[in-house]
């Protein structure tokens, strides 16, 4: 996940590139300087072993060539060619600890980690952030350390309680259903655009006040993607090296978010109730403010929100879709098991219950988690601790956890892991494995697991079963074979290295009337 320390390079020529991040790390470097007061008793530092460090090729850059090369494949590929379970590697002056699967059970272990500044570090140049929301995020006191574990809670308290998941599916699922019947009449598709519409517009819509507010608008939408998209050529460390679209887009979205934001201040004040609402918003809003953040600020935390919860379940989804096509007799059972399950419960589906009723569906689902699961997970350090009480972790560097090792191991998945096998997550007798699906780590390795991935699979459960049962879909090329994953991913799954065009026919059988439920009490995902 540290693409911060390199999309400084951005499309120009590395070595300007290289020079511009020279200045940052040093000064950078000198924050951390300041960690160690002469005198004071480290016992751990004494106690605890270095990580065996590996030196780069061509000294000083060769770690940031390789990764600005390969992405997050070049973490997973130095993984491989050493025996030690944690090693360091140096990018500049700025310092990487790659922790393989062999101490993945240790992580969730260490102490004085953080995410704050490793998320400053990613979105800061890309979504343009203030120095209000820098300021929280940098963690440099008590109070603003103590703001990503009340946010936790607040995420954690917003979308995992099944009364609330079942108010987000009801209402996203109506914006879904929206779309999916908008297609009729038309005869081909953009798939990833298409898909980034419909799920990231429903997931805003519902969070940002419906039609009404600026997810409503498909100009809003249509310049959101293209800046998302493209987050890495926003990193880049000169505005004149940006292409002046993304600039306008980013600008339109920020601006849209601001008036959108007015609006509601100026209607929460007229109606003499304060400028915080009773919305899950409202809450954030304000557990900014509480631990020290600006009002000002506020269009930063909400793209910081919009950049945390969309990309992931699109890409995702995409990829679903993808695998599908190329594989039409799997797409073929995939339905007939999605309609089977429909027509036995009169007209319904249940998303909660999906493991159970649906395992094709849903061990494609998790076989898409863990083929294109290969990003990094990582965090600051921000104490001197350690690790497996052998590793000493400095302060000011940070710990890397590559994921494709965890989900490439042939011992834990078989000889075929570069190939797309759903059956892999599925017993003899047909049902989902949950032996197989306990072994990804995509919601987390740290010691917390993604607090929104309940309502990500939902989502993107809604959106398959519907898109299925309603349309025939074939790719225009006959000898379809998925895109490769883009290396430009600045965090989480790789999205496809470019959107294709694909036909889509009405299906003779109409399940227009079908209702997407969220009734058990269980989730398995």
């Amino acid at each position: 996940m540290l693409s911060e320390i390199l999309e400084v390079i951005g499309p120009m020529p590395v070595i300007l590139g290289i020079l511009l991040f020279l200045v940052a790390a040093v000064k950078h470097s000198s924050l951390f300087s300041q960690s160690s007061k002469p005198g004071r008793f480290t016992p751990v530092a004494e106690a605890r072993q270095l990580p065996h460090s590996i030196p780069s090729k061509i000294p000083y850059v060769g770690h940031m060539m390789g990764y600005v090369r390969d992405g997050h494949s070049y973490f997973s590929s130095l993984c491989g060619k050493t025996s030690q379970p944690v090693f360091t590697i140096c990018m500049a002056k700025v310092k990487l600890s790659l922790v393989k699967p062999e101490l993945a059970r240790d992580l969730p272990k260490v102490r004085h980690l953080s995410l704050g500044p490793l998320v400053l570090q990613l979105f800061r140049r890309s979504l343009n952030l203030g120095e209000f929301s820098c300021s929280l995020l940098k963690e440099e006191d008590e109070m603003s350390r103590k703001f990503a574990p009340e946010i936790s809670r607040l995420f954690r308290e917003e979308f995992i309680p099944n009364r609330n998941l079942r108010k987000y599916v009801e209402e996203i699922d109506v914006y879904v259903h929206r779309e999916i019947m908008a297609l009729e009449g038309l005869q081909t598709i953009h798939l990833e655009d298409w898909i980034f519409k419909t799920l990231v517009g429903a997931l805003g819509k519902s969070l940002w006040g419906g039609d009404d507010g600026p997810f409503g608008a498909p100009e809003f939408v249509a310049h959101l993607r293209m800046f998302l998209m493209n987050m890495k050529q926003l990193n880049a460390p000169a505005t004149f090296m940006i292409d002046k679209k993304l600039l306008a887009s980013r600008s339109f979205v920020r601006e849209r978010l601001e008036h959108f934001s007015f609006e509601k201040y100026t209607e929460k004040c007229e109606a003499g109730t304060g400028a915080i609402e009773e919305t899950f918003l409202g809450r954030v809003q304000a557990l900014c403010l509480e631990h020290g953040a600006a009002a000002e600020g506020w269009t930063d935390y909400q793209l910081l929100l919009i950049a945390g919860l969309s990309p992931n379940v699109m890409a995702a989804s995409t990829w679903m879709f993808h695998h599908l096509l190329a594989d039409p007799e799997l797409m073929t059972q995939v339905r007939d098991e999605v309609g089977d399950c429909v027509k036995k419960s009169n007209g319904s589906i249940d998303l909660a219950d999906m493991s159970d009723s649906c395992p094709l569906l849903s061990a494609t689902w998790l076989e898409v988690l863990r083929f294109h699961g290969g990003f990094s997970l990582g965090r600051y350090v921000h104490e001197d601790t350690d690790l497996a009480s052998k590793y000493l972790l400095k302060k000011g560097s940070y710990v890397l956890a590559p994921l494709r090792p965890h989900h490439f191991d042939r011992q834990s998945w078989g000889f075929a892991v570069d190939e797309f096998i759903p059956g892999r997550f599925l017993k003899a007798n047909g049902t989902l494995d949950e032996i197989q699906r306990r072994k990804l780590r995509v919601y987390g390795v740290f010691g917390t697991l993604c607090p929104g991935r309940y309502l990500a699979v939902h989502m993107a459960m809604a959106l398959t079963v519907r898109l299925l049962l309603a349309f025939h879909m074939a790719p225009l090329n006959a000898s379809y074979v998925p895109p490769g994953e883009s290396k430009d991913t600045v965090a989480g799954l790789a999205t496809p290295e470019f959107d294709v065009e694909v036909s889509i026919t009405k299906r003779e059988t109409s399940y227009d009337g079908l209702k997407i439920r969220f009734k058990s009490s269980r989730q398995t995902f």
